[in-house]
């Protein structure tokens, strides 16, 4: 059964990769990335293993224990990484045993992560090998399997049992933790240059974590040559046969789960309220009032337009607020907010002075109290504009094959394209608005404020338009609905949205030059008094633009949905969604 389950992991991966070109594409450019990073890797390793042993054994130590807490933390954020090896979908096919669990186990260290972790768990022989400790070299080979074990054995008990694929809120909630988590991590950097002097900076605290995590049990297998290599034969023992039985002690855990997974009765706690109020035969005047409780927006925006574009308009705020895939750019874009306030912090808060004997740069205090913040913080807000214009870009690839209810209910693809603008703008000009007028009350420039802002309504406008028309024509696979947006797609077109972002960028630039540069002339000669004129043409520009993208892409939707519903269906997970 072992040799049956790598098989048929092998065969399902291998299959994938013939129906999906984009997926062979994006296999070929990470084992490209792969392959370029060996060579860094080693040479790295060469470099520890002339340092002294003490020091790259707690270098390897704590590596050791951060692999292992990979295996653990990364599925769990992303919700699954093998949905495959999931011991709930091979329930109705055969019982639990233990030959299913060393199979499952099995497969997991043959797939691709279990295959790169093994080559990186190889390379602390290369660092023993150059310290010319041919011992520690041997027992790093010999220990390599047993930590490739432990990663593994403990990584699927964690998040099998965790049972985070089984509930949609645990989805939802995980995929939120994952992305705050990845998003405070971008953002340490930026945020330790504002606090951290690097002169001062001191690394005892990094190396005493590194020798603790090396001495728990994750870091056992890597840490024990080290020791051998220091002459503490003792130590090296005691923490071998620890990192040989760890494997043997987890072996029986992950098969407790594989039985309680595979016997325990499915179970749900969510529950369907939305249509709770409405009645089972509703008559016209009944039916709009089960619409209206359902989507209390609808009424509202029909003041504005049209009753297809709100209730298009409706639905969509529904999903801003409650669907995990749109609150992540929601998180996204105030993220970007506070990182590009640290940055322009930091590069304001390094000072240049020339002498005879050359240039120093000191680093001075930054403010950021009301009226002594510097003027660059009005450009955050046109890299918002761009950013919040740009969220629609892939809107009907969110929608999934329930794209088919806009289709079998013959909308107009102008009401879709102007329901979704619509269903942003209500958020966002007031999220950009109250922006700019922050920026003007730290800065102290309220009469700066006019002009960044008919650019920033212009460039918002250029960028809904350019997202109204390729949400059309250039779709993108997304994950699915109810999956986690943390989870990695499986058909390579990461590399279809990079180029697509390239592209956007430069068109929206480019059509934006009406109100851009106007403002650069302002800036350059600070003659703000006629950003007052900027103001109203930004309006006009932007809206006028959003408004031919709209008409726009509501054409080439009109002509276009069936084949935008067939390339939906054929992304994994959105033929059942």
């Amino acid at each position: 059964m072992v040799a049956t389950l790598v098989a048929l992991r092998w065969r399902i991966t291998l299959n994938v990769l013939r129906s999906n070109i984009w997926a062979a594409l994006g296999l070929i450019l990470g084992a490209t990335g792969a392959l370029a990073l060996l060579t860094p890797l080693v040479l790295g390793a060469v470099t520890l293993g002339r340092a002294d042993p003490a020091t790259a054994t707690q270098v390897l130590g704590g590596v050791g224990a951060a692999i292992t807490i990979g295996w653990t933390v990364v599925p769990l954020l992303s919700t699954g990484v093998d949905a495959t090896l999931d011991p709930r979908s091979m329930a109705a096919w055969t019982a639990p045993s233990r030959t299913l669990s060393l199979g499952l186990a099995v497969a997991g260290a043959c797939g691709v992560p279990g295959i790169v972790t093994g080559l990186v768990l190889l390379i602390p022989a290369v660092t023993w090998l150059a310290a010319g400790q041919p011992g520690a070299a041997l027992l790093s080979l010999l220990l390599a399997p047993a930590s490739l074990a432990t990663c593994v054995l403990l990584g699927r008990s964690v998040v099998i049992r965790a049972g985070v694929s089984s509930s949609r809120r645990g989805r939802d909630l995980l995929a939120l933790l994952g992305f705050f988590a990845v998003m405070a991590l971008s953002l340490l950097p930026s945020l330790l240059n504002l606090v951290l002097d690097a002169e001062h900076l001191e690394l005892g605290g990094l190396v005493a974590v590194a020798r603790g995590l090396g001495l728990t049990p994750f870091g056992w297998a890597l840490a024990a040559p080290g020791y051998l290599a220091q002459g503490q034969a003792a130590t090296a023992a005691l923490l071998t046969v620890g990192a040989l039985a760890l494997p043997l002690v987890l072996a029986p855990v992950w098969h407790r789960v594989v039985i309680r997974v595979m016997t325990a009765p499915t179970q749900t706690r969510t529950r369907a309220r939305a249509y709770a109020d409405a009645p089972s035969h509703p008559g016209r005047a009944e039916g709009r009032a089960a619409v209206g409780a359902v989507l209390p927006w609808q009424r509202r925006l029909e003041r504005i337009s049209s009753g297809p574009t709100a209730a298009v308009a409706a639905r969509c705020l529904r999903y801003w607020r409650s669907d995990p895939r749109y609150l992540v750019q929601v998180v996204a874009v105030l993220a970007v907010a506070v990182l590009l306030t640290g940055m322009i912090a930091t590069n304001y808060g390094f000072a240049t002075d020339s002498y005879d004997e050359g240039t120093t740069v000191t680093l001075r205090d930054v403010s950021l109290t009301p009226g002594q913040a510097p003027g660059a913080l009005f450009i955050i807000g046109l890299i918002l504009a761009l950013l919040c214009g740009w969220m629609i870009h892939d809107d009907l690839a969110f929608d999934s094959t329930a794209l088919w209810t806009h289709i079998s209910a013959g909308l107009p693809g102008r009401s879709d394209r102007l329901g979704r603008a619509l269903a942003v703008a209500v958020w966002q000009l007031p999220l950009l608005l109250a922006l700019i007028f922050v920026c003007g009350w730290l800065t102290g420039n309220w009469v700066q404020v006019p002009a960044y802002l008919g650019a920033m309504v212009g460039m918002y406008g250029v960028a809904l338009a350019w997202s109204s028309v390729t949400s059309v024509l250039l779709p993108y696979e997304t994950n699915p609905p109810g999956e986690n947006p943390m989870k990695s797609r499986t058909s390579g077109t990461a590399f279809i949205a990079a180029l697509l972002q390239m592209l956007g960028t430069v068109v929206i630039g480019v059509v934006c030059l009406p109100v851009l540069v106007p403002l650069i002339v302002l800036v350059t000669r600070e003659a703000w008094l006629w950003g007052w004129l900027l103001l109203p043409a930004g309006v006009l520009w932007g809206g006028g633009v959003a408004w031919c993208g709209a008409v726009l892409g509501g054409r080439q939707l009109d002509r276009r949905c069936a084949d935008v519903l067939a390339t939906i269906r054929t992304w994994p997970g959105h033929d059942a969604a």
